[in-house]
């Protein structure tokens, strides 16, 4: 049996020009902007998740809140919510229940429940400035009554879309703290995750294009070293191109892991 001590649920959408929040009834318009234009897979998406949850107790620790614990069940259900608010961008599911229904689906109870959502950022970093920069989800977030997390992330098109269930309730034995993968860059890498990919590709890309029209570089002084795929001193269409293509090798199995070698 519930014993539910409340129940907080926020939205909010890349194209609002102003965070909104959203009761259980709100109607909650589909985001019309997306800063996404690479497509994820799905081991990308699961390191988006766990770099939000890490970004969550990050903004905790700093004011002095303890840090909240993956559930494994309930990081399932906040990935059915991300997959649901693809087709209504509401805490209504698709099927018209509430949004913590689904926590039913995995076994799960609670003394007290939350639930941000989010649509059309393009990272973990811009989707928790989103959050932290409105007040409903910030105080999802920052709630000290909350023990678990789950999140969920996925992508349709060009939008990702994001999830994250709080949860109070017993203790849990298979709940974890959430641990920041060590970085350590090297070409093609941008983002020291490890590995090559389609975000470093748009971020090579988004370089050539503020270069093409005299913007201001982006990238501090080691990301443009490691984006220089090819040492000529520049970042241009070419090492865009060596990343992209480097990408499709890898997502079809090749087993050269130096870009360099590669080309």
């Amino acid at each position: 049996m519930k014993k539910l001590l409340g129940i907080i649920m926020t939205a909010v959408i890349v194209a609002a020009s102003v965070p909104c929040f959203y009761a259980e009834a709100a109607s909650i318009s589909s985001p019309s902007v997306t800063e996404q234009t690479m497509t994820l897979s799905a081991s990308e998406l699961s390191d988006y998740a766990n770099q939000v949850a890490v970004l969550v107790n990050k903004e905790r620790s700093q004011r002095g809140l303890a840090p909240l614990r993956v559930l494994p069940k309930l990081q399932s259900a906040a990935q059915v919510r991300a997959q649901e608010i693809t087709q209504l961008f509401d805490h209504q599911r698709p099927n018209g229940k509430k949004c913590f229904s689904v926590i039913e689906e995995f076994g799960l109870d609670y003394y007290y429940i939350g639930e941000n959502i989010a649509a059309g950022q393009a990272t973990p970093e811009k989707v928790m400035n989103s959050w932290m920069n409105s007040d409903g989800h910030r105080s999802n977030i920052l709630d000290p009554d909350f023990m678990y997390i789950g999140v969920g992330v996925t992508q349709q098109g060009n939008t990702i879309y994001w999830s994250q269930i709080f949860l109070k309730y017993d203790e849990f034995s298979d709940a974890y703290i959430p641990k920041e993968k060590e970085k350590t860059r090297s070409y093609g890498d941008l983002d020291a995750d490890g590995k090559v990919d389609s975000r470093d590709a748009s971020t090579i890309l988004g370089e050539y294009a503020v270069a093409s029209s005299g913007g201001a570089s982006k990238l501090n002084s080691d990301q443009k070293k490691y984006a220089d795929i090819d040492s000529n001193g520049k970042i241009d269409s070419k090492d865009a191109s060596y990343v992209l293509g480097f990408y499709t090798y890898l997502s079809s199995g090749g087993k050269e892991n130096d870009i360099r070698k590669w080309i």
